[in-house]
């Protein structure tokens, strides 16, 4: 089974199973993956199993849909896949092993970008720590 780790404003950690055929994403309340965040739309996207993988689809979101920070319309995914929507990381895995929250925040961030956990949680805008681009490393963002 696949799962969805969603790391939110304010450093809250989430997992969800992806059950089904589809999954939807979005801050409406019946979407499968909620997410009350700025910059998500009510119905943001899908991911669907189309027999052989799973496919991540925007649904013409006001803000967009981002995998390893390339604009997408739709996305085959794997393992590791990085997802942005608005404020939020997401980060796609093939498991169904519930990670400890420090886990599963190590994984919502880039994989080549290292950081210092304990700095970046005492950083009070995890949106803005997240929106920062560049080629610089994450922990010299961080001062």
């Amino acid at each position: 089974m696949s799962r969805l780790i969603v790391l939110a404003r304010h450093g809250s950690v989430r997992q969800f199973n992806i059950t089904g055929p589809i999954t939807t994403i979005g801050r409406d309340p019946l979407c499968d993956v909620q997410i009350d965040s700025i910059g998500v739309s009510r119905r943001h996207a899908t991911i669907h199993w189309t027999g052989d993988r799973f496919v991540l689809t925007d649904m013409a979101s006001f803000n967009g849909t981002f995998v390893n920070r390339h604009r997408i319309f739709e996305h085959a995914l794997k393992n590791g896949d990085a997802i942005t929507m608005g404020e939020c990381q997401l980060r796609f895995l093939y498991t169904s092993k519930v990670l400890p929250s420090e886990d599963a925040l190590r994984l919502v961030t880039q994989a080549d970008y290292p950081i210092d956990i304990d700095a970046a949680r005492a950083k009070s805008d995890w949106a803005a720590f997240f929106r920062r681009s560049g080629g610089s490393s994450v922990s010299a963002r961080l001062r």
